[in-house]
């Protein structure tokens, strides 16, 4: 991911705030001004992303119908195709899918064999990544779409890991996992906003930080994702502390492959395991040091 997902910045309730002249005059010099002003602009983001002519990215009309067929496990597997191949580039990516090492690695020539070779299973989770690769991981900056691109997949790999360790059930965790900061895309649309004029690069960083998560779930409404999904969007950062007695599984699973990705250097540096994030890992009833094996074996054999 591009650098404004490196830093951890705790996730906050950023409700449209405003603060007046007079409450801002009324500050006490111990406070921070930098956490001020970025919990300032955060609110001034969400606000831009609530005003009436702000669009939210889009999918394409096929690729959104198709993600929706694919999540419910009643459709027939003969209405998916039909829709998959009303999307060329979609097509041809799914059947490039199928015909990989990874699924026996000889072609495949039409979409009915590829999703016989996926198996139901495997056929919703590929489809998102597509959808994903197809038409969202695009932008001026190849090297930085490419990054963003190998650690969604990668989260999404890991969060299924993570389940199958802890003993959760893995049948969502992919596709959370993929499209955990899809709030990012909406940030591009916001990027030149006035409130971002006087932070510091430290700062945009930690204001893209707080307020990805809400646009994320936002996104993942508007695009009909499984309730699983906008949830993990949104609480990927907070799984724990949202409101009193609350706690997010599925939030608290994607952070933690989040954490792995970022230690394996996945779409970046590789960080190491500090002791907040190994007791993070911890708190799933999973030990760091075997996750960390499981994910680099996992890796190795490509899976």
């Amino acid at each position: 991911m591009h650098d404004a997902r490196r830093t951890r910045v705790p996730d906050a309730d950023v409700r449209p705030i405003s603060i007046t002249e007079e409450e801002a005059a009324s500050l006490q010099p111990r406070q921070n001004p930098s956490a001020v002003r970025i919990r300032e602009t955060a609110a001034a983001l969400v606000r831009a992303a609530e005003a009436p002519g702000f669009r939210l990215p889009m999918l394409p009309e096929t690729a959104n119908e198709a993600m929706a067929l694919a999540a419910d496990p009643n459709t027939p597997v003969n209405r998916l195709e039909r829709t998959i191949a009303r999307d060329a580039v979609l097509a041809v990516r799914l059947l490039a899918v199928a015909s990989s090492s990874a699924y026996a690695g000889q072609p495949v020539r039409t979409l009915a064999a590829a999703m016989q070779r996926l198996g139901a299973g495997a056929v919703r989770d590929v489809l998102y990544q597509c959808v994903m690769q197809c038409h969202m991981f695009r932008g001026d900056d190849e090297r930085a779409a490419r990054a963003q691109q190998e650690h969604a997949i990668a989260v999404g790999r890991l969060a299924k890991a993570v389940c199958k360790v802890a003993g959760i059930d893995q049948s969502q965790a992919f596709v959370c996992g993929l499209l955990h900061d899809i709030g990012h895309l909406a940030l591009r649309q916001l990027r030149e906003h006035p409130a971002l004029l006087d932070c510091t690069e430290a700062e945009r960083t930690a204001v893209h930080e707080v307020v990805h998560t809400t646009l994320g779930a936002r996104i993942g409404a508007k695009w009909n994702l499984p309730e699983l999904a906008v949830e993990a969007a949104r609480r990927h950062h907070r799984f724990r502390d949202w409101e009193p007695g609350a706690y997010s599984k599925i939030g608290h699973v994607v952070h933690v492959a989040d954490i792995v990705a970022d230690h394996l250097g996945v779409g970046a540096a590789a960080r190491p395991l500090d002791e907040a994030a190994a007791q993070r890992i911890g708190d799933l009833g999973v030990d760091p040091e075997n996750l960390i094996e499981v994910a680099r074996a996992a890796f190795a054999a490509g899976v």
